[in-house]
């Protein structure tokens, strides 16, 4: 048996090593995807400059998100669908990133891009926040529980029959597979989630558990590391480039390696330990980037001065890791998002407390609401961004890329027009004014009862329609949390309960984006990408409904009145 190296000098070769297989995608992780998340958000931001000037309240990730849709759509229509992918490729870069084909080996089941695959830990700072909402007695929560729990099985139920009649109405077809195959073209068309994601049936596929992108394999590399094919080989590791995405199968299909590799691999032979170092390292490279960032840099800059937004960042990021490390099946009732808060929580109380800081101003300090918005504008005197702050503005990034599956599936969305604006508009109309009847009804007070028509909407569409009402914006953020958490953990049993069929991807769709908003949606990217354009486009027009009703002065009084406010 061979004596083994000193340990700096395997140190040095798995560094090494693991630079040599991920400098490219950490290029792409920490370079190119930030300049175009900023580009982005450089064009969230004008537009909110033109809607400001209208003196309309309407987030301006939303329009960008339709304008983006109508973009491509656009771009296909005129210069036709081969032309339009270079758009959409480009646009893919901050979304849906793309991985070029490597020396002998080709991708064949796209992984979800940066903003989509982020979209679960953006959700995070509503969760953190919670804490910081006024009190509200026993019986009242006791009346908002029961309000919200009997009007979300209501509305949903309402929902899905209305679109599953609409259907037979107007004789739309679930199984156009002609015409959906048409529209999406080859399956090489490099348009990410337009693939199955299915574990290839090749001799080469690999299940990458901790891993949400792909690396660029070269052929020389296996020769430099010898072992069986089913060790965890360093070039065999898929890396990451973002966090881990365990509710998604992450299979990925690559072709078979060159006969010549297959010979010169000595089967059997173990690792080195410099190998199996670089392998751990390789494989949870983002676990060991932000536990640097945390240590390194977010803890002396929060102890010495105390600014604590990289502590808090790094802190959510790594929660969010360790919460996708719960098993499947706890997982199902654990959402990763709700669990990674509660480690925040924690992690913020612990961290204050180090610190002889009050908990409350470290959750003041997690949000500090000078986002992208306001840093662009160079609001004078405003305070510097938290961590919630930075999630937040990358969380407007993620609802514009809500365009790329709906433009993907746009033959679909045509086929099924009316099934889908027919219940979104009908849900939005009852929420309005139904919901303020039965909580003036039972007492609740009224700036309450007006948080409930925002309900089913994502934050940022419920925040602007909610303060147009006059509702309590504390409440319905966690109203909308809820939301989104009742589609995850119920939406699909209670789909299965009213007997909608599995392959009814057009229900399903629209009844979990209007009753569960971008976190079902974020469900359906992975489980059913058709599904999840349908639910975008619901969640984007029960908002743009919602918050139009919600600008005209007329209805808001007529609204408030039915909630009992003195007006």
């Amino acid at each position: 048996m061979a004596l083994e190296q000193p340990i700096l000098l395997d140190l040095v070769e798995a560094a090494t090593t693991v630079f040599r297989l991920s400098w490219e995608r950490q290029v792409n992780a920490w370079i190119y995807t930030p300049i175009g998340v900023i580009i982005i958000l450089l064009f969230c931001f004008g537009v909110n400059s033109v809607i400001s000037i209208s003196h309309v309240s309407f987030p301006a990730s939303v329009a960008c998100m339709i304008l983006l849709f109508f973009i491509l759509l656009g771009c296909s229509i005129v210069l036709g669908d081969r032309k339009a992918r270079k758009l959409v490729a480009l646009v893919d870069i901050p979304v849906c990133s793309l991985v070029p084909a490597c020396d002998g080996c080709k991708l064949i089941a796209w992984q979800g891009g940066f903003a989509l695959r982020y979209i679960n830990v953006l959700f995070c700072p509503a969760f953190v926040l919670i804490p910081l909402g006024p009190t509200i007695s026993g019986r009242e929560i006791g009346k908002i529980v029961a309000v919200y729990l009997i009007g979300y099985l209501v509305v949903f139920t309402f929902t899905a029959y209305l679109t599953r009649g609409l259907q037979f109405i107007f004789g739309t077809s679930k199984r156009a597979l002609a015409e959906r195959a048409d529209e999406l073209g080859a399956r090489n068309e490099n348009i990410p989630l337009s693939e199955p994601q299915v574990p290839g049936e090749d001799t080469g596929a690999m299940q990458s558990r901790n891993t949400s992108s792909v690396p660029l394999l070269r052929s020389d590399n296996f020769d430099e590391i010898q072992a069986p094919e089913r060790a965890q080989d360093p070039m065999e590791i898929v890396g990451t480039g973002g966090p881990p995405v365990h509710e998604q199968a992450d299979y990925i299909s690559l072709a078979p390696v060159s006969s010549r590799l297959a010979t010169t691999r000595q089967s059997g032979a173990p690792l080195t330990r410099a190998q199996r170092w670089a392998t751990v390292i390789n494989t949870r490279i983002d676990i060991f980037t932000y536990l640097t960032i945390f240590f390194v840099v977010g803890l002396p800059i929060y102890l010495t001065s105390g600014y604590a937004m990289p502590a808090q960042l790094a802190l959510t990021i790594l929660a969010y890791f360790l919460a996708l490390e719960l098993p499947p099946v706890w997982r199902r009732y654990l959402h990763p998002a709700l669990v990674a808060s509660v480690i925040t929580i924690v992690g913020i109380y612990i961290l204050t407390a180090c610190y002889g800081q009050e908990f409350r101003e470290g959750l003041l300090d997690y949000r500090t609401k000078t986002n992208y918005l306001i840093l662009f504008k160079g609001t004078p005197g405003a305070p510097k961004p938290g961590a919630g702050d930075f999630l937040s503005s990358v969380l407007d990034v993620s609802i514009v890329a809500l365009a790329m599956p709906m433009y993907q599936h746009r033959a679909e969305l045509k086929r099924s027009f009316f099934p889908i604006v027919i219940p979104t508009i009908s849900i939005a109309i009852l929420s309005l004014f139904g919901y303020p009847i039965v909580c003036h009804a039972i007492g609740i007070s009224p700036s309450r009862a007006l948080s409930f028509p925002s309900r089913s909407l994502t934050l940022a569409l419920a925040t602007p329609a909610t303060q147009n009402l006059g509702g309590d914006l504390s409440l319905v953020a966690v109203l909308c949390i809820l939301s989104g958490i009742m589609g995850v953990i119920i939406g699909q049993q209670l789909l299965d309960l009213l007997r909608i069929p599995p392959d009814d991807y057009i229900t399903r769709g629209v009844t979990l984006g209007g009753n569960s908003s971008a976190i079902a949606t974020a469900l359906l990217l992975v489980t059913d990408p058709r599904a999840a354009a349908f639910s975008s486009l619901a969640l984007g027009l029960f908002g743009t409904v919602t918050v139009a009703f919600s600008s005209i002065t007329p209805v808001v009084k007529i609204v408030q009145h039915l909630a009992g406010m003195q007006t």
